[in-house]
């Protein structure tokens, strides 16, 4: 426990740290209880107690001196951090509401915090007995209700119980001065429904079908007007850039002129056919010139034949056969291009596939997968495949990698193609137990730890024996119980503070 510096003959009875007792809501009879309250931790020693209980909105850690009958008591030490942020309480109002077992009703405030996050006030109570607490912080416009619990004021001095030895070992002191100066954080570990996955890796590429990459059918100048930029959104058919083509033998303008002159030569042949002036032979070789021609002619134009500017020049639009978004753009206004160069690439990337790499030693067990999430490079977000696509039934020799394709779903297209992913591949049924966030879980010295809270400013190291996981969530079937506090940030310097390599903040207080 905490304790200011110069405290009188009472206060300085405040010695060790007796017994901590775990009161849960089922079993904690002696504590005013709201909605709110989850659990209660009290620690009881030389007449004084050192409280933590959390709200959904606070964390309270709490020291009190021993209480006297008609006397002054020392400072309080009542500690509030926002659990949304885990920051100090800075500002408010706090009130103390004693009740004692006659009804009558005693009322301290502090008017502000002493220090940020701690509030110092009070008390004086008239006579002894015990007394129920209810603290209430007003702040930012709001009422914050916390229950505290049932305390006892002795009639002298003389009537205070002996503090108890200190059952201290194991646990690591870690001074909330000290977690509001580093972004710490703590859950509650919980029962759930974890599934059995590899971890593997993986990265994000475009279905066949809806990734496109176009290039010029025809040699021609690049049009000032009207291409299409990066990140333009395109419809199907739609024109990305018009070419004007150059002459050559190959060249769109003299493809046309000669598919005209094959026409024109079909029809005489088939007149003098019918005339009996030539054999059928000629009228057959016509028609097969014309029809190659008329091949060659769509390569270059394709479906829809030939696009002909109104005034008679031939002037050819380059068309999306997607819809999608326009991502690489590989010409500039004026530009001669040939057949071939690679010209715009666009991606539909509404629906991408998730393509995760197996290694060869757990490739029997991808055939029997039930799905996956996975995040990519530069986020923490987990997002969930939609549906499997594929699982390859040959090891990629470079690799030794079996390939498993997965549908993902990407309506707001945050997901980019060609992003490395972090996969876990979902692979048997889900079990159930109590489960910890995958952030609470520290490898050290070879083994699985965690850090619980048992107390606002006591921790304990624990190894875990661990089930399944799925790349959020996993089960520990041994090492924490269902409703306990587990460190899910800051964890590496509560280590540090239990090898002694953290200084504790001198703020006038000590334990």
């Amino acid at each position: 426990m905490k304790q200011n510096r110069g405290h009188s003959m009472v206060a300085g009875r405040l010695i060790g740290l007796g017994a901590a007792v775990l009161v849960t809501s089922a079993t904690a009879a002696s504590c005013t209880r709201t909605a709110e309250q989850r659990t209660i931790d009290v620690q009881e020693h030389g007449g004084g107690q050192v409280v933590t209980l959390w709200t959904d909105s606070l964390e309270l850690f709490m020291e009190h001196p021993p209480l006297l009958a008609g006397v002054e008591s020392e400072p309080w030490a009542i500690h509030l951090t926002w659990m949304a942020d885990w920051q100090p309480v800075q500002d408010g109002t706090l009130q103390l509401r004693l009740v004692g077992a006659a009804g009558e009703s005693h009322v301290f405030v502090a008017a502000s915090p002493a220090r940020a996050g701690i509030f110092a006030p009070r008390t004086l109570l008239p006579r002894p007995g015990r007394y129920e607490l209810a603290l209430e912080l007003n702040a930012h416009g709001k009422t914050f209700p916390i229950p505290g619990g049932e305390l006892e004021v002795f009639e002298t001095e003389a009537s205070l119980p002996e503090a108890g030895e200190a059952e201290t070992a194991g646990l690591i002191s870690f001074l909330k001065e000290q977690q509001w100066e580093i972004p710490f954080a703590v859950t509650t570990a919980e029962i759930r429904q974890v599934r059995s996955s590899l971890s593997v890796a993986g990265e994000i590429v475009a279905p066949p079908d809806h990734m496109a990459r176009v290039s010029a059918t025809v040699s021609g100048i690049v049009a000032v007007e009207g291409a299409a930029n990066v990140g333009q959104r395109v419809i199907a058919g739609q024109t990305l850039v018009i070419l004007e083509p150059t002459e050559g033998a190959s060249s769109y303008p003299t493809l046309r002129a000669e598919t005209d002159r094959l026409v024109r030569e079909f029809e005489r042949a088939e007149r003098l056919y019918s005339a009996g002036a030539v054999p059928e032979r000629r009228m057959i070789e016509a028609r097969h010139e014309l029809d190659v021609a008329r091949a060659r002619l769509a390569g270059i134009s394709g479906p829809g034949g030939a696009n002909d500017v109104p005034d008679g020049s031939y002037r050819f639009k380059l068309r999306s056969p997607i819809a999608g978004i326009v991502v690489e753009r590989f010409l500039t206004p004026g530009q001669r291009v040939q057949v071939g160069e690679p010209s715009f690439t666009v991606v539909d990337s509404r629906t991408l596939w998730l393509q995760l790499h197996v290694p060869a030693a757990s490739a029997g067990e991808a055939s029997g997968t039930t799905g996956a999430a996975f995040t990519v490079e530069g986020g923490r977000r987990n997002y969930t495949t939609a549906g499997l696509v594929s699982v390859g039934s040959v090891l990629q020799p470079e690799t030794r990698t079996l390939p498993v394709v997965f549908r993902v779903d990407n309506p707001t297209g945050e997901i980019k193609v060609g992003m490395l992913a972090d996969g876990r591949l979902f692979t048997g049924e889900a079990e159930s137990g109590v489960g910890v966030p995958d952030e609470a879980i520290r490898e050290e010295d070879g083994l699985h730890v965690i850090y619980v809270e048992m107390g606002g400013e006591s921790f304990e190291r624990r190894v875990l024996d661990r089930g399944p996981g799925d790349g959020e969530w996993t089960i520990v079937r041994r090492g924490v119980k269902a409703g306990e506090r587990v460190v899910i940030e800051g964890a590496y310097q509560v280590r540090l503070a239990s090898l002694g390599e953290v200084e504790a903040a001198d703020h006038g207080h000590a334990h």
